[in-house]
């Protein structure tokens, strides 16, 4: 099966350019409750898995060991755009390990918050390690290695100990053996999975709701989901999609976005996983695919549609700030939805 047309960007109301893609919903046993395009296909889930690579974090004891904040637990989960807040934070918690930026293994970057980006390139400063959009989760790994008494160095590599144990987190939660599939290298230096996105969202699902997993882990993951739903901005930042969805569903809804177009959405309440891949890895594609197809599954309320309107339908505007065009889902699709 192919991509399939899941949205569209318009000029004056004409159709300018279309994103196609695959998505699929799953439940908790791996069924499918809907899908669209190809399921079957390879992807690269990118930092969507970041919230199952933090469940060794406070499965391990090193949560509790460390005292970890709610805030410290969802920027482990995070991709940050690097702002203050985050930047403090990650900083008072390397502190409070004993370590500095020069123990994480991702590269020195600006924010990709850009107020914060331009002011410090106008004090002078340059991008570091701790602006990087993954510094929490590596921060995180450098926490559950030091619980555990394993190396710091090459934490990030895929024969370290710790990137095993992760990677057996993730095969269980997915059903499958991560092991046995094609394996990248991410942007921040850690491994990088490949899984159908089929078993992606099925992970996900489990995520959403841990009720055939050992005490130990469901708990793991109970207390992320405390911790993403009382401190939102952490896990991405003001204005995002995925802040702005856990923040206004109160955690009814767990998103996580993914680089080249990928974006997950954990239901806790429902026991669902969404699983969604835009073919050419449009990043403004992907949450306007998303919330087309939680209001198609009537997981969002009308008050919560208002707020999150901004991102259903992104309005298109010039260098002179006039709306001249939107992003919506394809009216093809899912006809009903908010957007058509």
């Amino acid at each position: 099966m192919s991509y399939v047309l899941l949205v569209e960007v318009t000029r004056n109301g004409t159709v300018e350019s279309r994103h196609f893609g695959s998505a699929v919903v799953c439940d908790i046993k791996g069924s499918v409750v809907e899908s669209w395009g190809d399921i079957e296909s390879l992807v690269f889930p990118r930092s969507a898995l970041k919230p199952m690579l933090a469940i060794h974090l406070v499965e391990s004891g090193a949560s509790n060991k460390y005292a970890l904040s709610d805030a410290e637990l969802s920027l482990a989960c995070s991709s940050h755009q690097g702002e203050q807040m985050h930047q403090n934070l990650v900083e008072s918690w390397l502190t409070r390990l004993g370590l500095t930026e020069d123990h994480l293994a991702c590269g020195a970057v600006l924010p990709e918050d850009t107020e914060r980006a331009h002011q410090l390139l106008a004090s002078g400063q340059r991008g570091c390690r701790i602006h990087h959009n993954c510094s929490g989760k590596h921060t995180g790994f450098l926490t559950t290695a030091l619980y555990l008494d394993l190396p710091l160095d090459n934490y990030h590599q895929i024969e370290h100990p710790l990137q095993q144990l992760s990677l057996d987190i993730l095969s269980d939660l997915a059903d499958i053996d991560l092991k046995q599939y094609p394996m990248g290298i991410d942007g921040c230096g850690l491994p990088a999975p490949t899984m159908p996105l089929l078993k992606l969202g099925h992970a996900t699902a489990r995520f959403a709701e841990p009720v055939d997993m050992s005490d130990y882990r469901a708990q793991a993951i109970y207390r992320l989901h405390e911790a993403i739903t009382n401190e939102p901005l952490y896990i991405a930042g003001h204005g995002s999609v995925v802040s702005e969805l856990n923040e206004v569903t109160k955690g009814g809804v767990l998103a996580k976005t993914g680089a080249e177009g990928v974006v997950t959405a954990a239901l806790p309440n429902r026991g669902l996983g969404i699983a969604l891949k835009i073919a050419d890895g449009s990043a403004r594609a992907r949450s306007v695919a998303l919330l087309a197809i939680l209001d198609h599954l009537g997981a969002l309320s009308d008050e919560e549609k208002h707020k999150l309107q901004a991102h259903i339908s992104p309005t298109i505007v010039n260098s002179s700030g006039i709306a001249v065009g939107e992003v919506r889902p394809a009216a093809s699709w899912l006809p009903g939805c908010a957007g058509y």
